[in-house]
């Protein structure tokens, strides 16, 4: 009885931490006891690593703006839009 949380303690860990791939972790650690424990191991492993994501660089940031600013140049979109889509991009 004392086993079984343990096996499935990557699994238990991943949901818990609302974790991004936990879908994945869960198939890994229910499937990895056919490889004679090793994807309990990976699962573990896993479930404690959280991708990080990255922000968008500045200066991908201002080429956008460049490229909004072209448009409203060029009258595609109005001011209100660019001023809006600029805001938004400022926020990220």
């Amino acid at each position: 009885m004392i086993f079984l949380p343990l096996a499935f303690l990557p699994t238990i860990i991943a949901i818990r931490k609302s974790h991004p791939y936990k879908i994945a972790i869960i198939l890994v650690n229910v499937l990895g006891r056919l490889l004679w424990g090793v994807g309990w191991l990976i699962a573990l492993i896993w479930c404690f690593i959280v991708p990080v994501k990255q922000a968008p660089s500045f200066s991908s940031v201002a080429d956008e703006i460049e490229k909004l600013h072209s448009l409203k140049e060029k009258g595609v979109i109005s001011d209100a839009e660019f001023e809006a889509k600029k805001k938004e991009l400022m926020r990220v």
